[in-house]
């Protein structure tokens, strides 16, 4: 991710108001899709991110740690990189909470 990105990521999470913990919980999840994706910000397709977090469910990760990949991507990829993907849009079966990107 190029540092232009990154900072503008940084400048949206800090606007939503999101704290340092959480900021730094983000940027280390985009690092590590982007490192099992070896993937650019602007070559990354709906797929790839749903084919991740498909992998995620498969690894039996808990609930929660999914949640926090989910939320990180989606707050990167629509809200700082614009992106209208369904996948983020699509209602969960499960009622969830507001996610905290929907403020950056």
């Amino acid at each position: 991710m190029s540092n232009e990105i990154r900072a503008q990521f940084v400048r949206d999470m800090q606007v939503a108001g999101l704290s340092e913990g959480t900021q730094a919980q983000y940027l280390s999840t985009v690092d590590l899709f982007f490192k099992a994706t070896w993937l650019s910000p602007e070559a990354v397709t709906e797929q790839d991110v749903q084919r991740f977090l498909i992998g995620l469910r498969e690894r039996d990760v808990a609930r929660e740690t999914f949640r926090g990949y989910r939320y990180a991507l989606e707050c990167l990829f629509v809200n700082t990189l614009g992106r209208d993907w369904a996948l983020f849009s699509k209602k969960n079966s499960v009622r969830r909470r507001s996610s905290v990107c929907h403020r950056c």
